[in-house]
């Protein structure tokens, strides 16, 4: 089995499909994830489910069932089989003390791919999509929507789940900032480890920034959710939003400018300058591959998204306000709390910023 992306035309542009070793399209997947696409999810999310579902189909073959032939109790086998450590085309686990190969989270990912799946085959009148959920009454802790108590209610409660356990978000600490910051050799590199920590941006919006984003005169910053980055840079923010950012910052984009991106002809900020097609935006690639780097310098084991984590606890521990903390991250629960609290607008942000003395990074 191989997943593959698939570029088209008009609203789902990019897409992605499961084909097996003779090439052939797996049809009632590519159905199902036509119609994932003509709903405009995310081609990240398009993705994940493809691969979800090619481990689905590849355990299928391995135990030599049909996928409308499936019961939920290879469900739960194929959960036990996601956690376990086997070699690729094996269902036996491989002798090994290093732990489950998946976290629960990936497993139950994927598992939600699987009853989605299920779900869909289930409108058409095949699978075992209705034997995979069962409804019970509600009960204590249940979330109680609109008119909750007035009638009997009962929620759809899917049985095969792993247990997650809640962990605190990795950060970074101020001296682990600093170093990665000081191994940059580059102004260009410094200058995306740094707005990555000092906005707590994700690595999709700081790839898919452009030059009319910054104004250095209102000193702030506008993270635009774009789907047509030639990089296929993508940010989870549906509305564009316009924060303040530090003088320390434009400074360093101003060095960039003249000291290394010359007379380029470009709107990308962050773009190639010494590897691949000099000029064209930088990508996830290189991005990733500038991570692996510093990793080696430091001896810190980084993910670019740790610098969101670290912004956005340095904002709680700082005393901002949490729907202020909300629209600085562009969080998706942002609507909600602008119709709690109000829109807040750059300047309502910069207002909260500097009455509780926030400063971001050194």
């Amino acid at each position: 089995m191989y997943v593959r992306r698939v570029v088209g035309t008009g609203a789902g542009r990019e897409t992605y499909t499961i084909v097996d070793g003779d090439g052939r399209v797996v049809e009632m997947v590519d159905d199902y994830l036509a119609l994932c696409t003509d709903r405009e999810h995310s081609p990240n999310t398009l993705r994940a489910r493809a691969f979800d579902l090619k481990a689905w189909l590849v355990f299928l073959q391995l135990v030599g069932l049909d996928p409308l032939t499936a019961s939920p109790e290879h469900v739960d086998q194929f959960a036990g089989w996601m956690r376990r450590p086997v070699q690729p085309g094996r269902l036996r686990p491989v002798d090994t003390d290093s732990g489950p190969a998946r976290e629960a989270s990936t497993v139950n990912r994927a598992l939600n791919s699987v009853y989605m799946f299920y779900e869909f085959l289930a409108r058409r009148g095949v699978g075992m999509g209705a034997q995979l959920t069962h409804r019970r009454a509600t009960s204590i802790g249940d979330h109680g929507g609109f008119l909750a108590g007035i009638a009997e209610r009962q929620v759809v409660h899917r049985p095969t789940r792993l247990k997650q356990t809640k962990r605190r978000p990795p950060t970074l600490t101020d001296a682990e900032v600093q170093q990665i910051l000081d191994a940059c050799d580059r102004i260009r590199d410094r200058l995306l480890m740094a707005l990555m920590f000092e906005t707590g941006c994700r690595i999709g919006q700081a790839l898919g920034l452009r030059h009319e984003d910054i104004n250095t005169d209102r000193r702030t910053l506008t993270l635009r959710p774009r789907e047509d980055n030639a990089n296929r840079a993508r940010g989870k923010s549906r509305d564009p939003k316009e924060i303040p950012v530090r003088c320390t910052l434009l400074d360093l984009y101003t060095d960039y400018l003249f000291a290394e991106y010359g007379e380029l002809d470009c709107d990308y900020v962050f773009v190639n300058l010494w590897n691949g097609v000099v000029g064209t935006p930088m990508g996830y690639w290189a991005a990733m591959s500038l991570v692996k780097r510093l990793r080696r310098r430091t001896g810190i084991d980084f993910h670019p998204h740790q610098f969101r984590h670290t912004h956005a606890t340095a904002l709680l521990r700082a005393g901002v306000r949490l729907e202020v903390a909300s629209e600085l991250l562009t969080h998706g629960s942002v609507r909600t709390t602008a119709e709690i609290y109000g829109h807040l607008d750059v300047d309502d942000l910069a207002e909260e910023l500097d009455r509780v003395g926030f400063r971001g990074s050194r």
